[in-house]
């Protein structure tokens, strides 16, 4: 049976074998998307400055 400690390892694990696959540029900025049990958020990543382009959250009052 898998504990949780090395389930969260495992999960480290996978996030940083796709995260070396897939990278932003200027050109084509990467979209990174965050879903909590209330909200999402997103942010466009420029991965060759190390510069986050724009955020959103559906926090936010004026969503639509």
């Amino acid at each position: 049976m898998t504990t949780i400690r090395s389930r969260g390892a495992m999960r480290r694990k996978r996030h940083e074998r796709i995260r070396l696959r897939i990278t932003g540029s200027a050109e084509r900025p990467r979209l990174s998307v965050f879903r909590s049990a209330k909200y999402i958020y997103a942010q466009v990543i420029d991965d060759s400055n190390g510069r986050t382009l724009a955020a959103a959250s559906s926090r936010e009052a004026d969503l639509g």
